[in-house]
């Protein structure tokens, strides 16, 4: 059955935050960058829910759904206890009822492809693209009948989960390997002195062509956002995708470099990927360095930035990177920390592989809602009554 949001439900209330300026002292306040990937992500020290009794729109309840109203229009996430009576900024949209299975399941429906083509359509663009408070209100919801909507509410929320608990435990990894290296780099002072260049072969990004010749490739080309947006260190497919001649591809496990003013990152490819304008590839000289490169790269970020050029950072050349000294330790101090390093990338990868099937049930899962063939859903048990 299809209705407009406005209709979902008899009590439901619809309204949007309030001005920065109006912001009430020490509580915590909801923005929209603190909305992302169906969670409120926002950590403010000294700040809760408010006592007072002064009572205000924007202050926030348990099992609100939050949406994005500008920019990422769209974007949405349930209230929980932990941001229980803060406050929404103007940019954020409310959506409440007395029924939590009416915002539940609206938080899924605005990720289906049918919400989201739906709300592109009714964005406007005067100053940053906005989705007004009416549209939102207008835009049509398929509802399940009952007991689907709460076996796909289970499905959505288990994978989401699992996903969280697979971040968790590639972040984790990687904490593990780089804790590890710091260990190692207390001999640094007894290390001999040289240079990146010396023990790694580097090549500066192009931009990606229009076209290539017959011997050419299509590839994922990797941007310096790209590289800082990743949540770990590892770049797989990525939204730009084009022809490049083969030369210029790097296998997996290629480091990439991106630099910006506040400092600089290193990922590792994990897939053939192609160096974008203002990033930097590098290979290691002998295979089992790659891990302590990595390491290395994400230990000094900050002189990364400091070699790169522009005023803001943006670029580090193939020469300036293999100018940089390094205490390089001897062989094998770089293949004990290998041993180690090894199997946590390994375990981290691992689990970001399984956080991709994910991704593609979840896809799955959303274009069947926003197809109406919610009847035909895998949301039950064989025998279900």
């Amino acid at each position: 059955m299809s209705m407009p949001l406005a209709d979902a439900a008899e009590d439901l209330y619809v309204t949007y935050g309030i001005s920065d300026r109006d912001l009430p002292d020490h509580q915590g306040v909801v923005r929209t960058g603190n909305i992302r990937h169906g969670r409120i992500t926002t950590q403010q020290p000294g700040r809760a829910g408010t006592a007072e009794s002064r009572r205000t729109r924007a202050a926030l309840r348990r099992n609100d759904l939050v949406v994005v109203l500008v920019r990422r229009a769209g974007d949405a996430a349930l209230v929980t206890e932990e941001h229980e009576g803060w406050v929404a900024t103007r940019s954020v949209g409310i959506i409440r009822s007395k029924s939590p299975s009416v915002t539940r399941w609206l938080r899924i429906w605005l990720r289906t492809p049918r919400a989201r083509a739906w709300i592109d359509r009714h964005i406007s663009a005067h100053v940053e693209p906005t989705l007004s408070l009416d549209a939102l209100k207008k835009m049509p919801v398929l509802f399940p009948p009952p007991e689907q909507n709460e076996r796909i509410d289970e499905l959505v929320t288990l994978i989401e989960a699992k996903t969280a608990l697979n971040l968790s435990i590639a972040a984790d990894a990687m904490e593990l390997a780089d804790a590890y290296h710091g260990v190692w780099t207390r001999q640094r002072p007894s290390w001999p002195v040289t240079e990146f260049g010396k023990v790694a072969r580097a090549r500066t990004g192009r931009a990606a062509p229009a076209s290539v010749g017959e011997d050419g490739v299509h590839t994922t080309w990797v941007a310096p956002s790209d590289v800082f947006n990743a949540a770990l260190p590892y770049i797989g497919a990525t939204d730009q995708q084009g022809p490049a001649e083969p030369g210029v591809v790097c296998d997996p496990g290629t480091i990439l470099i991106a630099t910006r003013a506040a400092g600089g990152r290193a990922v590792v490819t994990s897939l053939p990927t192609a160096a974008g304008r203002s990033v930097l590839s590098v290979h290691p000289a002998d295979p089992v360095d790659r891990w302590w490169l990595l390491h290395e790269l994400r230990f000094r970020g900050a002189e990364l930035a400091d070699a790169a050029q522009g005023r803001h950072a943006r670029e580090i050349t193939r020469r300036a990177f293999g100018r940089l000294p390094v205490s390089w330790p001897d062989l094998d101090v770089r293949e004990r920390f290998h041993h180690v390093a090894e199997p946590l990338h390994k375990v981290a990868q691992q689990v970001l592989d399984e956080n991709r099937s994910l991704e593609e049930l979840l896809g799955t899962l959303l274009r069947e809602i926003s197809s109406g063939a919610v009847g035909r859903l895998p949301v039950g048990h064989e025998g279900d009554e």
